[in-house]
């Protein structure tokens, strides 16, 4: 069976996936903010550069020249090499080049549209052409107007770019300090997740959920169990004190009042239980049930001894708590003047205990979870409190005792609830001498 995550493990975890969530999350975002600004910067150097090229006045003149490239040639050169930019090339109406990094370029269209800027209007953008896939501004290069009323006539292009591998370069140099920073605050927050999980688990005093749990239903357990052991010892206290003054059918009657007592006797309920608490226990829940309207029996194959020493009466107190919450639980599953038997033995090394009833029985899905402590199929207004504790008990005193209970059909046609006890080795050496001793008497 695959062992759960600890809660310890869990919050780390948890912590460290937020942490990690976020920076990845800041991080993109800082990259995609940073490129963004390292892009602007760039257009606005280039179409500065573009702007202050199509304004020049040698440039300007020298379109009118036989060979414009002589003289625009080393003028865009400079400028290249002053701002840093890729290229600046500068073309005429046609789109032929007059300027170009590459010499062998120049009196040759270019290879992308010049029809933008020729058009008048700047345009910015990334483009592929002879020196690569690069991020570039293109402006019009505008000529001497005929008069003022009349516009300045389109010329001719400047264009200014820069390789977007040389941009990308930019951008990791910038984005080496981005990721160490990021880095650097993913470890810190590890630490920290780690901080605040060791001072979670400390502040719980190291409980697993699971723990916390079996708490819960305990702090719950406990209180219940407080109320019923207050009501119990202020009847044991009236019955003691009318047992001192010598009033023992007064005793007698209150016990009738309370629902605990009757006229039956302990040999007529269990005649083969001879273990006086049991069979008191037996009397008593008889009683009980037949002033609710059932009728409680105890098979005839039911046998007990009385306990043979320290060991054996703690069974059979653990064998009490999980006899009375069966049988109380059997009589409250019961039909109308319905039945409960009661089977008790020991088997090989075990002391069984069975309780049917002839109720609707206890569905499957809910074998495991009508142990759990406040679970229970019926919650009447007048007993909210007081439900759901019973096969709580039994589940704790079996596993206490490293027992089994199993739950299914019995053949009264509801459901049988079957607890096997584990009988304690010294008991077992002590019956067993018993027996040898009974035979060497009888030869």
């Amino acid at each position: 069976m695959k062992r759960a995550m600890t809660l310890r493990a869990q919050l780390l975890v948890l912590q460290v996936v937020v942490v990690l969530v976020l920076v990845c999350a800041t991080g993109l975002v800082a990259s995609a903010l940073q490129e963004r600004q390292l892009r602007e910067a760039y257009v606005d150097r280039m179409a500065g550069v573009a702007q202050s090229v199509a304004r020049l006045p040698a440039i300007h003149d020298a379109f009118d020249d036989e060979d414009p490239s002589a003289t625009i040639q080393p003028i865009a050169e400079v400028i290249r090499e002053a701002s840093q930019v890729t290229y600046v090339v500068v073309t005429d109406e046609n789109g032929v080049r007059y300027s170009h990094p590459d010499p062998d370029q120049i009196g040759q269209r270019v290879s992308t549209d010049p029809s933008v800027p020729l058009s008048g209007r700047v345009w910015t953008g990334t483009q592929t052409g002879t020196l690569g896939t690069s991020w570039r501004v293109k402006v019009p290069v505008f000529g001497d107007a005929a008069d003022d009323s009349s516009p300045a006539p389109v010329i001719g292009t400047a264009s200014v770019g820069i390789l977007e591998s040389e941009l990308r370069a930019d951008l990791d140099d910038d984005r080496g300090w981005l990721l160490g920073t990021l880095g650097a605050a993913a470890v810190v927050g590890a630490f920290c997740a780690a901080w605040v999980t060791r001072l979670v688990r400390r502040r719980i005093y190291l409980l697993e959920p699971d723990d916390i749990a079996t708490l819960l239903e305990t702090r719950g357990l406990a209180d219940a169990l407080r109320s019923q052991s207050h009501e119990f010892a202020n009847t044991v206290h009236v019955i003691s004190g009318l047992l001192e003054l010598g009033r023992t059918e007064e005793a007698v009657a209150f016990i009738e009042r309370s629902g605990y007592g009757g006229l039956l006797t302990a040999s007529a309920v269990a005649p083969g239980v001879r273990s006086p608490e049991i069979a008191a226990l037996l009397l008593v829940k008889a009683i009980t049930a037949r002033e609710r309207g059932a009728t409680l029996d105890v098979s005839e194959d039911s046998v007990l001894d009385a306990p043979a020493g320290p060991d054996d009466s703690s069974l059979h107190t653990d064998a009490l708590v999980v006899l009375g919450n069966l049988i109380d639980n059997a009589v409250d599953a019961a039909r109308p003047e319905g039945r409960v038997r009661v089977t008790l033995h020991v088997e090989g090394p075990h002391l069984v205990l069975q309780v049917d009833d002839d109720g609707p029985g206890i569905p499957a899905q809910l074998h495991h979870q009508v142990f759990k402590a406040g679970f229970s199929t019926k919650v009447p207004a007048d007993r909210e409190h007081s439900r759901g504790i019973g096969l709580a008990l039994v589940r704790r005193v079996v596993d206490r005792r490293d027992g089994e209970v199993v739950i299914g059909t019995g053949d009264l046609g509801g459901a049988r609830v079957r607890v096997e006890l584990p009988v304690p080795v010294a008991v077992e050496r002590v019956r067993a001498g018993a027996v040898a001793g009974a035979a060497e008497g009888k030869s």
